[in-house]
């Protein structure tokens, strides 16, 4: 959940799964900046990977080296995952993964058969937020290759909100009572596509999840 909507690149919505030994995510990150007056997308992508000593686990377990695309995650303190070298840009045209292993986690070798999914309706999500009317986002066929999509709300003062809907869902409806929390102000709105399937390695089921976060800053909210 973004907790400093000012961030260039915000934190998006984490999967959470409970059946699973295991989750590995390919994000793309999607944000627009203004040029000669043409908005201009701006994409980073990078992917997070962890895996736990039993489906529910609060805890990480190590995997050994884990890589995307032949390019290496950084194994933090906790054992979480994630790639951090921006200098060394990653390409989502294929995504393949390999985790080397240890005494809990097996060999993983997997490689995509899915697209990322996406947005197409930037240039129509609102820039103002009027708290006392709510918001509606318009999702339909602006949304392709989604199992379900997330909306992330958020203020500069630490509020936010996310709700999840089906991938075919027409649109999103965040109601005032929803809003009624919220600092008058600037925000940050996101919308964040996504779809995941799991495959069994040493019969332990891991999940693969694609998303991608769509992400209009410095809105205005009243």
């Amino acid at each position: 959940i973004p907790e400093n909507p000012s961030n260039s690149t915000p934190t998006t919505p984490s999967i959470q799964v409970s059946d699973g030994y295991g989750t590995l995510a390919a994000v793309r990150s999607v944000s627009y900046t203004t040029v000669a007056g043409i908005s201009v997308p701006v994409e980073v992508n990078t992917a997070v990977a962890a895996f736990y000593p039993s489906p529910g686990s609060t805890t990480f377990s190590d995997a050994g080296t884990v890589t995307i695309n032949s390019k290496s995650l950084t194994k933090s303190s906790n054992n979480a995952y994630v790639y951090q070298n921006l200098t060394d840009p990653l390409s989502f045209s294929t995504v393949t993964w390999s985790v080397s292993g240890s005494s809990s986690v097996p060999a993983i070798n997997y490689t995509e058969d899915r697209s990322l999914p996406s947005f197409s309706g930037y240039a129509s999500l609102p820039t103002t937020i009027t708290r006392s009317a709510g918001l509606t986002i318009a999702l339909g066929s602006s949304v392709s290759g989604a199992d379900s999509v997330y909306v992330v709300v958020a203020d500069y003062n630490n509020h936010s909100l996310i709700k999840r809907v089906a991938g075919n869902a027409s649109g999103c409806t965040i109601t005032a009572a929803e809003l009624a929390g919220f600092t008058a102000g600037q925000g940050m709105l996101q919308v964040v596509p996504w779809n995941y399937k799991s495959e069994d390695f040493n019969d332990k089921k891991y999940y693969f999840v694609l998303e991608s976060a769509y992400t209009r800053m410095g809105i205005t909210i009243n």
